[in-house]
């Protein structure tokens, strides 16, 4: 990992926990804690996936098309 990358992923997450934050729903926090507990690596993939649709969402606007072959190139790369 570069250094750059260290920087984008710690801005990432700075960006989404310093914003407004809606009330916690402590039914969904359980199953996300319990899910992430059993599965260690699934905080390093829901980070670079919503990372890359961040990116993508500030994309130029494109044809619909070509918007939609994101996706499926997207969800294969990060199957959990």
């Amino acid at each position: 990992m570069t250094r750059q990358e260290h920087k984008n992923i710690l801005a990432f997450l700075d960006g989404v926990l310093k914003g407004a934050r809606a009330p916690l729903d402590l039914e969904a926090d359980a199953i996300i804690r319990a899910y992430l507990k059993r599965n260690p690596d699934a905080a390093y993939r829901l980070t670079m996936m919503a990372m890359e649709l961040s990116h993508t969402a500030q994309m130029p606007a494109r044809s619909k098309p070509e918007r939609r072959r994101w996706l499926p190139m997207l969800l294969r790369g990060w199957q959990l």
